[in-house]
């Protein structure tokens, strides 16, 4: 089978592409961002932004089977909303128009439960047909809903192409650079006073065993993706092996608004994720797919705790 991955620089890429090499599958990736220094890719790998005509040739003289897209910009690498929104939502866009062109049979893209939003008043155990109203809190989530839109629009309008949109919580793992996991890592890891939400949490392992799974199966449809259980944001700290820092909301919004600005510790547009509870249901996809996390919530936190941080990008 032959495989296209995007995001190919990031590292659950690459344990996602270890895992179709070692099966015989035929990889090429794609990715804005070079390969981090030490770094292969099991395949051809092709730096270019989705929306230069150097990925159409790309599409053109591999013909693959499949697309994985694990290519969204996050905040923390581009502070530039136009250029996220770019390389996001008209970059998924042309990857989709290319997917159709070429005939790709299946496409697998990794949105994020991010795009339910986080509010006060969410019930528990959102489903994927719940509305997605995280743009109407922060802008900031603006384009991974429009990437969201876009990928669940082309799935319902060209049904010949089995199409997955795949929404996991948060992920994280021993080789894992992203926000959550970094943040997990600190040794004092700040908590807000008077909040301490359940969250959920999910392997990197396993999220790469999911999109194993989505790239396989004659299925389409929107999933999201969760591990074993939740687990209250005090507590995930301890058993990643920190201390909880109590810090007052009031006072932590301006100052992470500040340093939001510099790229520096939380980004804002995430702060209300560690106040209230964003838990969903991932029922659909373990039934769909005979998906089931590999491992423990208290293993996969405590294996983020033991790790070092890695040189490579998320």
């Amino acid at each position: 089978m032959k495989v296209l991955v995007t995001g190919a620089a990031g590292q659950l890429a690459v344990l996602l592409a270890r895992r179709l090499a070692a099966r015989g599958d035929q990889l090429t990736g794609i990715d804005a961002r070079p390969l981090p220094r030490g770094q292969t890719f099991p395949g051809d790998f092709l730096q270019a932004r989705y929306t230069q005509r150097r990925v159409d040739e790309a599409f053109r003289r591999v013909r693959p089977d499949v697309l994985v897209h694990l290519g969204r910009v996050r905040t923390a690498e581009v502070s530039s909303f136009s250029q996220r929104y770019t390389q996001n939502v008209l970059g998924t866009r042309r990857l989709l128009d290319l997917a159709r062109r070429y005939e790709v049979r299946r496409v697998v893209v990794l949105s994020t439960f991010h795009v339910y939003g986080a509010h006060q008043h969410n019930h528990l155990h959102l489903t994927e047909d719940d509305p997605l109203r995280a743009s109407q809190l922060f802008p900031e989530l603006a384009d991974a809903v429009e990437l969201d839109h876009a990928a669940t629009n082309f799935l319902w309008r060209y049904r010949r192409v089995e199409t997955v949109v795949l929404r996991p919580v948060n992920i994280v793992g021993p080789t894992l650079n992203n926000f959550i996991t970094r943040l997990l890592r600190a040794r004092r890891c700040p908590y807000f006073v008077g909040y301490d939400p359940m969250l959920q949490f999910v392997h990197e392992d396993d999220v790469a065993r999911a999109l194993e799974l989505a790239a396989d199966a004659g299925k389409f449809g929107v999933f999201n993706v969760a591990g074993e259980g939740v687990v209250s944001w005090s507590h995930a700290i301890r058993l990643a092996g920190g201390d909880p820092l109590p810090v007052p909301h009031v006072l932590a919004y301006p100052l992470v608004g500040a340093l939001a600005r510099l790229r520096l510790g939380v980004p804002k547009h995430l702060m209300d994720y560690f106040r209230y509870p964003v838990i969903v249901t991932d029922a659909r996809f373990r039934e769909e797919f005979g998906y089931a996390p590999a491992r423990t919530t208290v293993e996969t936190l405590a294996a983020v705790g033991r790790s070092a941080p890695p040189p490579g990008q998320t």
